[in-house]
């Protein structure tokens, strides 16, 4: 009887502690997969024809119920092509790439509702997003069915004395903004749609910019390379290529750009501590 007593009083005991405490988890783990588009000297129309897989995974932290950080590693698979324009001198110039993107970033996120997990009356929320990271971009084709990496080949002239400053580097800084919509399917596991545009602080995401610098920069005894090709595969127009010294071949007034949609599906492992003195978090 006596140990009965001790076990009903335990029981009570925690019923009493369970009932001060409640959910309250800063900590979310997702992961991210959608579309990605690219926007440069090759689509300058921002048209959206050429849609490539991207994907990702992340961590948030909420510092409240509107305001959130987000960590996350992303890759993205870019690639245009002159030949999907319409318009004819872009058709005539025939360029194209191909980039597999690898970015970290951290992005801040902005509830426009109280958001909270498992809360019915907290459901769902739209959000802005707004940040800073870095990419790493190392554009390609293909050519002669083996994958060729452009920068080292200076299809600008960069590995010549007059035309270095045009150098490009394989890691940049780049600036992610955008919006979506989140909500939650059961608590703890949090379903969101979002689009964030990308500026990439370069414009040769593509390994194009400026003006052509003619084949004798490439052929100085007169045999075509590799290099003298791929910085100008144009169309032949009465026996002539487009790539003459000088001639635009690139808009270096922008920079380029890349958009990515994705659906992202976040987990928090709950945890349960005694309520918080700050207000903020009373119903979290």
């Amino acid at each position: 009887m006596k140990q009965f007593t001790l076990g009903i009083l335990a029981l009570l005991g925690s019923g009493i502690t369970a009932s001060a405490q409640k959910f309250f988890e800063r900590h979310e783990y997702g992961i991210m997969a959608g579309g990605a588009q690219y926007f440069g000297d090759l689509n300058p129309g921002y048209g959206f024809n050429h849609i490539r897989p991207a994907g990702g995974a992340f961590y948030r932290y909420y510092f409240n119920p509107y305001i959130s950080l987000r960590v996350g590693l992303s890759y993205a698979q870019l690639g245009y092509k002159d030949s999907y324009s319409d318009n004819s001198y872009q058709k005539t110039r025939n360029l194209s790439f191909q980039n597999n993107i690898l970015e970290v970033s951290a992005i801040g996120e902005f509830n426009f509702f109280r958001f909270q997990t498992g809360n019915i009356d907290r459901r769902f929320t739209p959000y802005m997003v707004l940040g800073v990271g870095a990419l790493y971009s190392n554009p390609f084709v293909m050519y002669s069915g083996r994958k060729t990496y452009l920068q080292p080949l200076g299809t600008e002239g960069q590995n010549t004395t007059p035309y270095r400053d045009r150098r490009y580097n394989k890691v940049n800084v780049m600036a992610p903004f955008g919006a979506g919509i989140k909500c939650w399917l059961a608590p703890g596991v949090n379903l969101g749609v979002e689009i964030v545009h990308r500026f990439a602080f370069t414009d040769y995401l593509d390994d194009v910019s400026q003006t052509y610098v003619g084949v004798n920069y490439f052929t100085p005894n007169g045999t075509p390379n590799t290099a003298s090709v791929l910085q100008d595969p144009s169309l032949t127009i009465d026996g002539q290529k487009l790539g003459r010294a000088g001639k635009q071949r690139g808009d270096r007034a922008t920079i380029d750009q890349y958009l990515i949609g994705q659906i992202t599906l976040s987990f928090q492992l709950k945890t349960y501590k005694c309520p918080s003195d700050n207000p903020i978090w009373d119903d979290y």
